[in-house]
């Protein structure tokens, strides 16, 4: 009789999620741009403002600390274009926020928005404007609260070429927009090309689905990296943000 073999079958190969696989396109793709032009190959060039963001309707369900209460939340918000066409042109408009302290263990939470329809399909898909944000911008990617789906809309207020305050509204599991506040534009800042990154900081009581992170994840890893080989300009690439 034969000695049983000490040879163990290799362990089954687990399938890479879809997600990781868009993921990794994307970062190289971007990865490739920035290597080449030696900045930010999304929202390279924007408007940085000190602003507020003004909660009037609380949403205490979602255990999201932010909605929790009225209140008014200083934050920084930065407005772009995606690609970085001349004024006028067709474009991707980008409005990203920063709100210190509201993130997980005290840091910082970014949340990030691109111009997108509105309905229950359009809201995640990019619509090319003119103007960077003069037309709703959704965050496009939802996120989970509360073992909920969680998506939220600044909608422009007036028709100025920048308007200075936005209605703030959530949907919640894919339904209606609901107004929640106001986020409104003070004081315009030099543009110092921050990077706004809601892998890392994200939203406390918020927690993005895996497939999310799968296609965010790597390009965002990709810029943390550049940005400390190559330059502090290059920052954060955005998948449907700044």
């Amino acid at each position: 009789m034969s000695a049983p073999s000490s040879h163990q079958p290799a362990p089954a190969r687990v399938p890479t999620p879809p997600s990781r696989v868009a993921g990794a396109a994307l970062a190289t793709g971007l990865g490739v741009v920035a290597w080449a032009t030696g900045r930010k190959p999304l929202h390279a060039a924007g408007s940085t403002w000190a602003a507020e963001l003004r909660v009037d309707s609380p949403l205490p369900d979602l255990g999201v600390p932010l909605l929790l209460q009225r209140g008014v939340h200083a934050c920084t918000v930065r407005v772009s274009r995606a690609v970085g066409t001349p004024e006028g042109w067709w474009d991707v408009g980008g409005l990203a926020v920063r709100l210190p302290d509201a993130g997980t263990r005290g840091r910082p939470a970014d949340l990030l928005f691109a111009t997108t329809g509105t309905g229950r399909l359009s809201r995640y898909v990019l619509r090319p404007v003119r103007r960077a944000a003069t037309r709703p911008l959704t965050t496009l990617l939802p996120t989970r609260a509360g073992g909920r789906s969680l998506e939220l809309l600044v909608r422009p207020l007036g028709e100025a070429e920048q308007p200075r305050e936005y209605e703030l509204a959530v949907s919640v599991d894919g339904g209606r927009w609901t107004g929640v506040g106001l986020l409104q534009l003070r004081r315009r800042l030099p543009d110092t090309r921050t990077r706004f990154d809601p892998i890392v900081d994200e939203l406390e009581g918020t927690r993005p689905p895996a497939w999310v992170v799968g296609l965010r994840e790597p390009a965002y890893r990709w810029a943390r990296r550049l940005s400390r080989s190559r330059s502090p300009e290059v920052g954060a690439l955005p998948v449907g943000g700044d």
